[in-house]
Formats: structure tokens, sequence, C-alpha cells
């Protein structure tokens, strides 16, 4: 297990940190949406009401698609 403390992004956070709508994060993470894509972060649930991102990967997912415009 590691030692290094995560920052946790709940719901709105993300939504705010990809200037993205709920919808549109939701249809990322659906794979039968049109706009789905594998390489969004996993969402991780804390609680069975309690679902977070972990800021870490989704900085690494915001750099792949820098990558790819490039």
């Amino acid at each position: 297990m590691s030692n290094k403390p995560y920052v946790i992004l709940r719901i709105k956070d993300l939504c705010e940190k990809l200037k993205l709508a709920k919808p549109t994060i939701y249809n990322l993470m659906n794979k039968n949406s049109k706009y789905f894509d594998p390489s969004f972060p996993q969402r991780i649930y804390l609680t069975s009401n309690s679902v977070v991102w972990i800021e870490e990967q989704v900085d690494a997912w915001i750099e792949s698609k820098m990558n790819v415009a490039q």
C-alpha cells in the first residue's frame, strides 16, 4: 500500500475540473454511449452512495488527450 496521500474528486469537483457536465462525464464511462472513452479514469466507490475519482488519474487522462492533439 502506498503512503502517498491521494486527492479525491467528487462528481461536482470533476465537472468543475474538466469543465464538463455530469451527463457528459457519465457518457464517457458508459460503454453503450457513442462518447464512451475506455481510457477515462475509473470511478471508485467509497461506499454504495459515495463515488470519487483520483485526481492524479484524471490529470494523466487530460495529458493523454493533450498528447493526441499534438
